[in-house]
């Protein structure tokens, strides 16, 4: 090879070398994007229950410590007062707990300003009342995704989470069709969305008794077909 060769094959070298980094810097700019499921690496899902605390946790919380797994609870930051030991007692049993925000309303409806303070007002409420606070953020009616994970990110708030199974049991009387609901649409992976309590907004049922009922189906039946219950943060890594 001849030193024109040369030169012209180090110059293509550090053309090559330029791009690749160029194209490095872009990636790392991307904005952040929602999560609604997680790649089926393992045999494994996450359930997560929206809009609690409530008087229907501590009965979720006695059906995981009597059948197994871990759930990831999107806290309520309106709910959480007179409520700080049962979210210490998710915390303590292995739980996740994240931010739903404060007063669930509509992110839709807010401009970006409403939208930091109502994720900074959950998130103070959660570490207010368990010393910690959460690293993941759910949106109300898992609404406005980009950007709510853009705001999220931006302000320090974690991940954004969504879903990939909804069985919208705020609604559903049918503790079995929650269920059965659940159970043909969950694979490894899945990100199943269940509520543990009644928002301030709320359309649908005044109880979560059902929800109940039917986790004490889903839980034995998850586990019969070989998943393991995780929360989101352990289905991610």
């Amino acid at each position: 090879m001849d030193a024109e060769q040369r030169t012209a094959g180090s110059g293509g070298a550090r053309r090559f070398a330029a791009l690749r980094s160029r194209a490095r810097d872009r990636l790392g700019r991307r904005r952040p994007a929602p999560i609604y499921a997680a790649p089926p690496r393992w045999h494994a899902l996450a359930l997560t229950f929206d809009d609690g605390p409530s008087e229907w946790t501590a009965p979720i919380l006695d059906l995981f410590a009597t059948h197994g797994g871990h759930a990831t609870f999107f806290v309520l930051g309106a709910a959480v007062a007179g409520c700080e030991d049962v979210l210490r007692r998710a915390l303590a049993e292995g739980h996740e707990l994240g931010n739903h925000t404060f007063a669930h309303h509509d992110p839709g409806t807010l401009d970006e300003p409403e939208l930091r303070r109502e994720l900074s007002r959950g998130a103070e409420a959660i570490a207010t009342a368990v010393g910690t606070a959460p690293t993941l953020v759910r949106p109300p009616y898992c609404g406005d995704g980009e950007r709510v994970a853009r705001v999220a990110a931006e302000g320090g708030f974690g991940r954004t989470i969504l879903r990939s199974v909804d069985p919208a049991d705020w609604r559903t009387p049918d503790a079995d069709a929650i269920a059965e609901h659940v159970l043909a649409e969950a694979v490894a992976g899945s990100i199943v969305c269940l509520h543990d309590g009644v928002s301030p907004r709320n359309s649908g049922l005044a109880s979560r008794e059902s929800t109940v009922r039917a986790l004490e189906l889903l839980l034995p039946a998850l586990l019969q077909r070989g998943y393991r219950l995780v929360t989101v943060s352990e289905l991610l890594r």
